[in-house]
This record gives structure tokens, C-alpha cells and sequence, in this order.
């Protein structure tokens, strides 16, 4: 899901998905690829979530915006946290 940073219930529409799966004996790797659609006329702060199994683990995201692509650096939750903080406070 993708929603607004701002605190509104309004969601940004998802318009396709894709999913690709390779097995390796007791483990899978899945490939999940949303496409989201900004309906709005200009720029919001938004919000990924996406639920996942207890042991489950992300070990990569990339999100393509327009022409750019933003590929994340993974790390502890809280760390994460305060460096957005911090980087908000900045700009």
C-alpha cells in the first residue's frame, strides 16, 4: 500500500503488479514489482508499506519516480528513522 505521508486516510492507486518466484529447495526468492499512480497535480510525501511473514527478509527495494530510480540503503528501523528525521529537518 501507498499512502500519503501527511497523515490522510487517501491512498495513491494501484494500477498493476507483477510477481516472479524462483524456489531453492526450503526457500523462495519473490520479485514483487507495483505500479502506483500520483492522481494528485502535484508532488506528495508518500508512504510505502507492505506486510510481510515473521521470517521473511527484504534484502533489496528500488523505486523508479518519473526518471529517477532510488535504490535503498537497508538498515535497522530505528536508525532509518532517525535519518529521515534528520534529512526532513534539513531540507
Amino acid at each position: 500500500m501507498l499512502r500519503r505521508a501527511n497523515g490522510s486516510s487517501k491512498n495513491i492507486p494501484l494500477k498493476q503488479i507483477k510477481v516472479s518466484t524462483k524456489i531453492h529447495s526450503f526457500a523462495a526468492d519473490v520479485t514483487i514489482t507495483q505500479f502506483f499512480h500520483n492522481e494528485e497535480q502535484t508532488s506528495i510525501e508518500a508512504v510505502y508499506c507492505f506486510p510481510i511473514e515473521e521470517n521473511a527478509a527484504v534484502y533489496a527495494f528500488a523505486a523508479k519516480i518519473d526518471d529517477r530510480e532510488i535504490v535503498a540503503q537497508l538498515k535497522e528501523k530505528k536508525q532509518a528513522q532517525r535519518e529521515y528525521s534528520d534529512a526532513r529537518i534539513l531540507a
